[in-house]
């Protein structure tokens, strides 16, 4: 009997989808991206996406308020459709509400919904509330729309391609390592940046939105939420290429990379394994990168070149600053199973 561990996330995907033939005329996309797409008139496509936050899975409800779940399930759902190149426009939301969840808790909870969704002009389009046995959960479908020929997908990236990513790596999941540490060398500041950044992550849709109006052939694009390493084998499988990632130019905030610093932390885990940064991790041709940086810093927006797109078989490679080479496994990154 096969255990649903031995396949993965994305083998039981694979699973469970295989048999499914059918597909309409006007659909663009289907499974295997952040979000599905489909024609909706003759210059937009519509894209839809879900998501789901599961109790003592991705957060415990004694280290995250209330008002900060609700931002980031809208936010970590808003970070698909800016992985497509799109904008949100409705969400629909289901709550599984287990006995322990009051009333004043889901007041809070939908402040911090609407808060984001007043923040990004995203319209609240229905749902539904189940009783849940032990845990609690928010499952929040989100539906965007992009113009035709500005669908961002995980597919196409090729060998030349330079990779780039926005923002700095690493910031959430240390945010999250030393949320559970009572001894640590952490000041103030840096602490709030560092949970701020894993509990109430900013998606990239100002960013995305740059790119989908820029004239930059953005050739592969995705969201970081399982981490550096599996995000770029997704588009290195879809894509059918390899890639190499330099250690060295791999963004740090200063808050993580003094932390890390102070208490003889190995920085590398976090940014390549740790996942939930939301940046967005994209690939165009090498001549395009000037007009690229000229965009971003006019935008007063963060990107980094930090590797280049290879053959096959050369796989997912790190080069490291001692100038070693190492292979970089799939699953290495965040697993659900």
């Amino acid at each position: 009997m096969t255990k649903i561990k031995d396949l993965g996330e994305f083998g039981l995907i694979d699973r469970l989808s295989r048999n499914f033939k059918h597909r309409f005329s006007n659909t663009v996309l289907s499974l295997g991206d952040d979000c599905a797409a489909y024609s909706a008139s003759p210059s937009k496509n519509q894209l839809v996406s879900t998501d789901a936050l599961v109790e003592d899975i991705h957060f415990k409800l004694s280290t995250i308020s209330a008002e900060q779940l609700g931002k980031k399930a809208i936010a970590v759902n808003i970070s698909d459709i800016a992985a497509m190149g799109g904008t949100p426009t409705r969400i629909l939301i289901t709550l599984g509400i287990s006995k322990k969840i009051s009333a004043p808790f889901l007041d809070q909870l939908y402040k911090g919904i609407h808060k984001t969704c007043e923040l990004y002009n995203i319209e609240l389009f229905g749902g539904d509330t189940v009783s849940s046995p032990d845990c609690f959960f928010i499952n929040v479908t989100i539906i965007g729309e992009t113009k035709k020929g500005k669908l961002f997908t995980r597919k196409g990236a090729k060998k030349g391609d330079l990779i780039f990513t926005t923002g700095t790596l690493g910031d959430s999941s240390l945010g999250l390592y030393i949320q559970s540490k009572k001894k640590w060398k952490c000041s103030a500041k840096s602490k709030k940046y560092l949970l701020e950044k894993h509990l109430t992550p900013i998606p990239r849709l100002k960013e995305s939105q740059l790119l989908a109006r820029s004239t930059c052939k953005i050739n592969s694009m995705i969201d970081i939420s399982d981490g550096l390493v599996q995000d770029l084998h997704h588009i290195c499988k879809q894509s059918g290429t390899g890639a190499l990632i330099f250690e060295e130019k791999l963004p740090q905030s200063h808050a993580f990379s003094k932390v890390c610093s102070d208490n003889n932390l190995n920085p590398a885990p976090f940014i390549l394994n740790g996942g939930e940064d939301y940046e967005l991790l994209f690939t165009l041709p090498a001549d395009g990168a000037k007009n690229l940086y000229r965009q971003f810093e006019k935008a007063e927006a963060l990107v980094t070149h930090i590797g280049e797109i290879t053959q096959p078989s050369e796989k997912v490679s790190l080069l490291k600053k001692n100038g070693k080479r190492e292979i970089l496994r799939q699953s290495s990154g965040f697993n659900h199973f």
